[in-house]
């Protein structure tokens, strides 16, 4: 019976020693990587990657959605690599509306060597209104998307420059009626395309583009008149 007594708290022995050492070794790489001196690689959140998740969440869940807290979320970490790239929220919701802007110009460069540009353009515009409201909101009705002077701030885009310049060569405009009538052409077109994007009001993109072709086109014609008329109304 003492034999057996023996036996087992032997057994018992190396069993607690081996437990100990698997307790011990997992504390000591705890406190090892804790420290710094093991380090799993982490992966680098780029702030194209944080612009990118700030432009999907304003698509889905509109411009206000976008805080450090819920970039951070979606992106799996925690709040500092945000701040890590932009030192503000302020910076980061300008960088949003940024990368958004590059993003549709590059979009809207694509067709710019057709014939029928400006008719893609104005498409482009209310099948924005149409599909991605939140977008929409966020390049034409946020706080972003400001300025003392209408025109400076449209001509600030390489798409509305080369729609400008399309505009004028077409309807052989003077400068200052090229200004005239694409600024009011532009009004009518985005007041239309809000309209869609904040009342759902119920255009087909053919109806709203020819009604913004058909008042251009008045437009020129009377802006034509003036001229042969030397000027008087």
């Amino acid at each position: 019976t003492l034999m057996r007594s023996s036996a087992a708290s032997d057994v018992y022995k190396r069993q607690l020693d081996s437990l100990n050492k698997i307790i011990y070794h997992m504390i000591y790489n705890m406190r090892y990587i804790k420290e710094g001196s093991i380090l799993a690689p982490k992966q680098k959140i780029t702030r194209e990657q944080l612009l990118e998740i700030a432009f999907d969440i304003t698509r889905k869940e509109g411009f206000s959605a976008v805080t450090a807290r819920s970039v951070a979320k979606a992106a799996g970490c925690s709040i500092q690599p945000v701040f890590s790239q932009f030192d503000t929220m302020e910076a980061l919701r300008t960088a949003t509306f940024d990368y958004a802007c590059e993003h549709f110009m590059n979009e809207i460069m694509e067709k710019k060597d057709r014939p029928d540009f400006i008719a893609c353009t104005s498409r482009w515009v209310l099948n924005l209104a149409r599909k991605e409201p939140n977008l929409f909101h966020l390049l034409y009705l946020s706080d972003s998307f400001q300025g003392d002077n209408l025109w400076n701030v449209m001509m600030g885009y390489e798409s509305n420059s080369k729609m400008a310049a399309v505009f004028r060569e077409s309807y052989g405009l003077e400068e200052e009626e090229c200004k005239d009538i694409f600024l009011r052409g532009y009004l009518l077109l985005h007041g239309i395309a809000t309209m869609i994007a904040t009342n759902h009001m119920n255009f087909t993109d053919d109806e709203a583009a020819e009604m913004v072709k058909r008042t251009v086109e008045d437009m020129v014609a009377g802006a034509g008149r003036r001229a042969a008329s030397g000027g008087e109304s």
